[in-house]
């Protein structure tokens, strides 16, 4: 072994740089590993001794800072938004409106389909800010039928970029009239849009925080 060892140091396809990673493999890395102290090591480094059923283990992994500082954002509800009925009375926006937005916004198609107040109607359900499906046909009905049978309130906005986020902007004109929800980023019903519907607007609606 010790022959054909020196003969392959001194072979011309053996470069010095060679024989110094060969050193390295065999004499330095089986050390290492226990030259270097458990504590200077970062704790990804460390094997841990517990075992995958340990139940300790199981609750530091669902409680690691970085998994649960992201899920308190997901989920930590935001401040409550305060809008002004066209009674003058402030009232507190129920969250689950911003809910009902959201999953309109997830059914929503790329075009138009004719049923916007359709999919208005099962996000509200879904979202439970309805008690029950609404039964007006008319786009332009849901007005009515929201304020009278959901508890709905009327704000004082006349912009529908100045609705919050959530609320349900009715419109009127010709035919059935439309309806769609305030979004983050624009507006949906059936489909989604950046701009507003260019038929006349009869209301924007929100239903109260209750209690």
């Amino acid at each position: 072994m010790i022959p054909f060892l020196s003969s392959l140091f001194h072979s011309k396809f053996f470069s010095k740089g060679l024989l110094r990673l060969f050193l390295l493999l065999v004499f330095y890395l089986p050390f290492s590993a226990e030259a270097i102290p458990k504590h200077a090591l970062p704790d990804f480094a460390v094997p841990s001794q517990r075992g995958i059923n340990d139940p300790a283990a199981k609750l530091e992994k669902k409680s690691s800072p970085v998994r649960r500082g992201f899920f308190e954002k997901l989920f930590r509800p935001g401040k409550n938004v305060v809008v002004e009925a066209e009674s003058g009375k402030k009232i507190i926006l129920d969250s689950r409106m911003r809910e009902a937005a959201r999953l309109a916004e997830r059914s929503a198609r790329s075009r138009p389909l004719n049923r916007c107040w359709r999919f208005v109607k099962r996000a509200l359900q879904k979202a439970k800010v309805v008690d029950c499906y609404p039964k007006t046909a008319l786009a332009k009905q849901a007005a009515v039928e929201l304020s009278q049978n959901h508890g709905f309130k009327k704000i004082d906005v006349k912009n529908p970029h100045d609705a919050p986020v959530g609320a349900v902007l009715v419109y009127g004109g010709r035919g059935a009239g439309h309806v769609e929800f305030r979004t983050e980023t624009g507006f949906v019903s059936d489909h989604a849009s950046r701009k507003p519907s260019r038929r006349p607007l009869i209301g924007v609606f929100v239903k109260a925080l209750e209690g």
